[in-house]
């Protein structure tokens, strides 16, 4: 592969032509030099300029502006001065011509070459000095003067050492020029390249961050809707415990009820006997039926306690459902707070694009936290349905215990009849115990109609915060829904 040609070289070869016009030029005046005083005639005067400037064209033709050119050429051209020297001898201008030297050497500096300098300048030199001595006439007009000789060659000097460090710093100076132009082209190729890879990279890096945001998105996308369908499948389940609570509220309600009516029935019996007792001397017989009677009544006041005991623990083992069912709400709220973080946290990493991402993070932590706050206040209810279980069976436990005492009663009074009048007195002194007793069983009757009037409303509470779950589980799907449709966008 040919090289590129450098900027030495290629002022070079456009001097090279301009030398070769000097050097035909020349011939020119030769021929019209005026040979005042020849020395040659004009035919050999303009052959031996002729020969010259063709001597350095066959050169050029041949090398070049290799060295060989460079130093016939200049060679040439001082030997033309020299011609047109002798050419004008015993002319007014013989002495201007020398000028004519100190020109060509400038001229010569246009090969960037110093060495040119040094054959041109012993050549001048020894031009001057051998021609005084053979041919005085023929360098200067009045004759040899060995002042001027010495004079010239030191101009020469002079002048070739200015020219020789002109042309080293001039062709260094082109040098370096085209080093740095050469190192600028490599840096334009390689700035080029890097645009080339930049551009490449960039739009690889566009293409993964696309995947990238896409894999996120769907991946993001099927956690929180797994997470959805469990906080709506919960909500449901809330939803039918809140109504079962709630049934079995007004379940109770009613069965207190009727434990007060009868509470009351046997109440009122308790005073209905304690009138009759007056009369104990006159009828036992109404007496064994009223006994009787009051065995009845207790035995159905048991047998609706038992009931109503049964129907707080299933009211306590709905509200153990409520709070288990509470309990995965709570594990969800956490963990999509988790979620929550991470997507703050994959936000914080994308920088000025993850702008949308912080604030859906942030609503989706902020209905977490409602949630987690919504199960908390469900917790305390179902503590407080818990407690309110527990008073209603000690309640039970304690009218259980009275209608035994009052059966306890009832087989006295059996044997008071038996007693007859011995037993009066007792007998009226355990109706009034009894009474009291009754009173004290309406009375935790009524407690347990209140806890299940409280469990009603706690239901309904429940109900509503189901609902208003079941809002923002919506509300959360069409915030995810934006937010994965700004990703897949993005």
């Amino acid at each position: 592969m040919e090289q590129p040609m450098s900027d030495v070289e290629r002022f070079r070869q456009g001097f090279a032509r301009l030398l070769l016009l000097v050097l035909w030029i020349n011939v020119g005046l030769l021929a019209l030099a005026p040979l005042a005083d020849p020395l040659l005639d004009r035919t050999n005067l303009i052959v031996a300029g002729a020969g010259l400037a063709a001597l350095s064209l066959l050169v050029w033709r041949i090398c070049g502006t290799d060295w060989p050119t460079r130093q016939v050429t200049s060679i040439a051209t001082m030997g033309q001065v020299m011609l047109l020297v002798y050419g004008f001898a015993g002319h007014p201008y013989q002495s201007d011509m020398h000028m004519y030297f100190f020109a060509m050497l400038a001229v010569l500096a246009g090969w960037l070459d110093w060495r040119i300098f040094i054959p041109t300048t012993v050549a001048i030199v020894c031009h001057h000095f051998i021609l005084s001595l053979a041919q005085p006439a023929g360098v200067f007009p009045n004759g040899n003067d060995g002042g001027r000789v010495l004079l010239h060659g030191a101009i020469v000097m002079v002048q070739a050492a200015a020219l020789s460090w002109l042309v080293t710093s001039l062709r260094r100076s082109l040098e370096i020029s085209e080093n740095e132009r050469e190192q600028a082209d490599s840096a334009r190729q390689v700035a080029d390249e890097a645009r080339r890879d930049v551009a490449e990279t960039t739009a690889r890096a566009a293409t993964e961050k696309q995947r990238v945001l896409h894999g996120v998105a769907h991946d993001f996308e099927r956690a929180v809707a797994g997470i959805a369908r469990d906080v709506v499948e919960s909500i449901q389940s809330l939803r039918v415990a809140s109504q079962q609570m709630k049934s079995g509220a007004v379940e109770v309600s009613q069965r207190s009820s009727a434990a007060s009516q009868s509470s009351r029935q046997t109440s009122s019996n308790v005073v209905a006997v304690t009138q009759v007792t007056s009369e104990l001397a006159q009828s036992f017989a109404e007496v064994d039926r009223q006994v009787a009677e009051t065995s009845r009544i207790v035995g159905e006041t048991t047998r609706q306690a038992g009931a109503v005991l049964e129907t707080v623990g299933e009211l306590s083992r709905k509200a153990d459902a409520i709070g288990n069912i509470a309990g995965v709400i709570s594990s969800i709220a956490k963990h999509t707070n988790l979620l929550a973080l991470n997507a703050s946290i994959e936000a914080a990493r994308l920088g000025r694009s993850g702008g949308g991402f912080t604030i859906v993070a942030q609503e989706i932590k902020a209905l977490a936290n409602q949630t987690w706050r919504a199960t908390e206040e469900i917790q305390g209810q179902i503590e407080a349905i818990h407690s309110s279980g527990a008073e209603a069976t000690a309640a039970l436990d304690a009218m259980n215990a009275t209608i035994g005492s009052l059966n306890h009663i009832s087989g006295m009074v059996a044997v008071v009849i038996e007693q007859q009048n011995a037993a009066t007195a007792g007998i009226a002194e355990n109706i009034r115990q009894a009474a009291d007793e009754t009173i004290a069983a309406a009375s935790h009757i009524d407690i347990v109609s209140r806890v299940a009037t409280e469990t009603d409303e706690v239901a309904s509470h429940i109900a509503e915060s189901a609902d208003r779950l079941s809002r923002q589980s919506t509300h959360l799907d069409a915030e995810v829904a934006q937010f994965l449709d700004r990703i897949r966008a993005a």
